[in-house]
């Protein structure tokens, strides 16, 4: 996967410079910004191969980042590394065209297998129910 261009969005610095360590230690190309206006100019120039993105902010759910990520660059494949893990929550990012979901609480390894998947092609999930569930509500 070399000459892969990966972008990290993030608030938490911490997050970031694990991530992006992470992606760097497989060659990989990286950007890295914990700003969703600054992640916005650096998708319009860069237009990355992979976008790796907590959707949660303080302002709440950033579901209309990933629409216009979509509109800009349709071709970057996007992964959600979020604490969240709503099943409500999850079949939102799955209808806004998100290919991946991660949580934050798995291990690096789990994260890299994730990136490497989606990377190829695929699209990876919790292992959870996205059919039907009433208990996971979520305030959108």
């Amino acid at each position: 996967m070399c000459n892969t261009l990966v972008m990290v969005v993030d608030e938490h610095p911490l997050i970031r410079s694990a991530v992006t360590a992470l992606i760097k230690r497989k060659g990989e190309q990286t950007l890295d910004t914990g700003c969703h206006l600054k992640a916005i100019k650096l998708i319009t120039a860069y237009k990355p191969d992979l976008i790796i993105l907590e959707i949660l902010k303080q302002e709440g759910l950033a579901l209309d980042f990933v629409k216009k990520i979509k509109a800009i660059s349709p071709r970057s494949k996007i992964l959600i590394f979020s604490s969240l893990r709503s099943v409500i929550f999850i079949r939102k990012c799955l209808a806004a065209g998100v290919q991946g979901y991660v949580n934050k609480r798995e291990s690096l390894d789990n994260l890299e297998g994730v990136i490497d998947a989606v990377l190829s092609g695929h699209c990876c999930f919790p292992d959870i129910d996205l059919s039907n569930d009433t208990s996971a509500m979520l305030l959108m």
